[in-house]
């Protein structure tokens, strides 16, 4: 990589560290509009959702360049490398186009007397590469909630929710409800919502946008279904893993479906492609001695469902049926991870805790203090207590003491943080990103 491309990064990470997140649109306002105003030029899905809002978005995309389209592809947060996160009929951004953008990123806040945070910045870089690239539509996915969320500025005519849980609560609310009206906030005036499972709460909270906003909306389990395609794929094991991808790609289907007057895809084109889509680090199975299951769960939702496929596929793959069964953990301390525990221990024999070397990361001795304090793990409420409990000093550490520890029959299972799953994916044997990206 080009030192100015570092340099770029390197800026653009300190700005995180200086200003954090702001939620104020307006402020984007005259940035764009000396950018002239690239969001203006995309044709847009907008996804957003507590979990899988990232699958969804990459099996829509699939899709709609299956269908002859040039498609753009934007993302966060990345695993590997901020290339990830803004892609061309799926090839990563150059790392070039990256400092071109944010030098005219940095000039229009400059010229508009306004600094932007890092996410932001990412999210006008992407539309300024897709305007250039002339794509025919971007699938956008929301960073953080929907309503003031950087992205929301690119009023689609399609908008995805894919589910609504309990997460980032300090910036979106306490309650589903709240959750809800800040997801339900991307859907435009006159748009069409697709919709995944809500609850009752929530479901009431994006009744009432939809209504307001003149909005069609087409829901999972009353206006489309599970794609045979999909479960049949699923059925032989060469496809995203969970019930909750099977509700995914029902929702991406419908997305893609809602843009069949401008945009139509044959519908066997568009089954191949979600049944062929891949998302790293979402219940991805490296196959070894032991097997190492990735997946990132880093909040009680997405956790539920990594327990319940967990499950249901240590019924069907004999691999995974063996002990010991080891769980390595990290988790940022903004996050519910003592939730996430209680859903995940129960079914692992032994933990490994790992330290990671971000000053947002929870630190391995609160994880071991809530275990033994009764609460992560209360024996009361999870039936089972993991027999050995480990603590590793560096991501690496905790894969290798726990591929040993799983050596004879067992298998390994990474959670808790998208942070960990990228200081390890390689090593653990991921390879459907490309190999070139790295920062």
């Amino acid at each position: 990589m080009t030192n100015a491309y570092q340099d770029t990064l390197a800026w653009m990470y300190r700005l995180e560290a200086r200003r954090g997140m702001d939620f104020r649109l307006e402020r984007l306002t005259p940035v764009l509009s000396r950018l002239g105003d690239p969001q203006l030029a995309l044709r847009c899905v907008h996804v957003a959702g507590t979990n899988g809002k990232g699958s969804t978005a990459a099996m829509i995309e699939s899709a709609l360049r299956r269908g002859g389209y040039l498609t753009g592809l934007y993302t966060s947060p990345h695993l590997l490398s901020f290339r990830e996160r803004i892609r061309t009929g799926s090839v990563p951004i150059a790392a070039s186009a990256v400092v071109e953008h944010v030098v005219a990123v940095r000039s229009a806040m400059e010229a508009a007397g306004q600094e932007l945070t890092f996410f932001e910045i990412a999210t006008l870089a992407a539309f300024l590469e897709f305007r250039a690239r002339h794509v025919d539509v971007a699938v956008i996915e929301t960073g953080l909630g929907g309503r003031l969320d950087a992205t929301n500025v690119v009023g689609a005519k399609v908008a995805v929710l894919t589910s609504v849980g309990i997460d980032h609560t300090e910036f979106l609310g306490n309650t589903l409800e709240e959750i809800a009206f800040e997801k339900a906030g991307i859907i435009a005036q006159g748009a069409t919502l697709v919709s995944g499972p809500l609850a009752v709460a929530a479901e009431a909270v994006v009744a009432e946008r939809v209504k307001g906003q003149g909005a069609r909306w087409l829901h999972f389990g009353r206006d489309f279904f599970d794609l045979a395609a999909v479960v049949e794929a699923q059925r032989r094991g060469c496809t995203l893993l969970g019930d909750h991808q099977l509700r995914n790609a029902a929702v991406a289907a419908a997305a893609v479906d809602a843009l069949a007057d401008e945009l139509p895809v044959a519908r066997e084109a568009r089954d191949l492609a979600i049944v062929e889509a891949r998302w790293p680090g979402r219940f991805e199975v490296i196959e070894g001695t032991p097997p190492v299951i990735l997946d990132a769960a880093h909040n009680p939702h997405a956790a539920e469902a990594l327990a319940a496929t967990l499950d249901a596929l240590r019924e069907s793959r004999p691999a995974l049926r063996g002990h010991p069964r080891v769980l390595v953990f990290g988790a940022m301390a903004d996050k519910d991870w003592p939730a996430i525990l209680r859903l995940l221990l129960p079914r692992f024999d032994a933990v490994v805790f790992a330290r990671l070397p971000m000053a947002r990361a929870e630190s391995p001795e609160r994880f071991v203090a809530d275990l033994e304090s009764g609460g992560g793990c209360d024996s009361r409420a999870s039936g089972r207590v993991p027999a050995s409990v480990s603590v590793a000093d560096s991501p690496q550490s905790a894969l290798d003491m726990a591929r040993r520890l799983a050596a004879n029959g067992g298998s390994v299972v990474v959670a808790g943080s998208i942070f960990l799953l990228g200081h390890l994916y390689r090593t653990a044997g991921g390879t459907i990103l490309e190999q070139d990206l790295s920062d």
